[in-house]
């Protein structure tokens, strides 16, 4: 059977809906579906169970936030986005971070993918090749800085869009050194 993306969606939808109010051991299926005004039965059409809609949750999201529109708006741009997004969401990735410990593993692979979009996008812009080496210490380092910055700005609930000047101006900082 194909699964429908726009049913993933309203049901994941709902689930971040009912995270906004519950605690998410609190949260069952039914809750979930019912918010979706949904049959209880199709979560299990697409789900196995709610740690797997969760993963489905951020695999998704990042990836039409990043992976899917990297090559369209340009790495700070899209820097910006994933900043709103996440300011949008951030009830939601508030009790993710406390009760996943996975999903920081994550969010630290996220921003490394996008961070080497940044050294890409440089790198066709200058005279400069970057070395492996050097791309992977740079943005392994940066996105390690900016996922604790971030996470620590979500449980907080300090708007991360208030540092997105700081970000790229740090990144086109190092950027710059390792060119000259």
């Amino acid at each position: 059977m194909k699964k429908s993306i726009i049913t993933q969606k309203i049901i994941a939808k709902a689930f971040k809906e009912l995270m906004q109010s519950n605690a998410y051991h609190q949260i069952s299926v039914s809750d979930i579906m019912q918010t979706a005004k949904i049959r209880r039965q199709t979560f299990y059409n697409y789900f196995q169970n709610q740690e797997e809609l969760l993963s489905w949750i951020f695999e998704n999201d990042f990836a039409e936030l990043i992976n899917d529109n990297l090559d369209y708006y340009g790495w700070q741009n899209e820097l910006l986005l994933l900043l709103r997004y996440l300011d949008e969401n951030q009830i939601f990735y508030q009790k993710i971070f406390v009760i996943d410990k996975n999903f920081q593993h994550f969010f630290l692979i996220q921003w490394e993918n996008l961070l080497d979009k940044v050294i890409f996008d440089q790198e066709k812009k200058s005279d400069y090749h970057w070395s492996d080496l050097e791309k992977s210490f740079i943005c392994r380092y940066n996105a390690a800085a900016i996922c604790a910055i971030t996470r620590e700005s979500i449980i907080r609930g300090n708007s991360l869009e208030k540092l997105y000047s700081q970000i790229v101006n740090l990144l086109l900082a190092q950027i710059k050194i390792f060119e000259s």
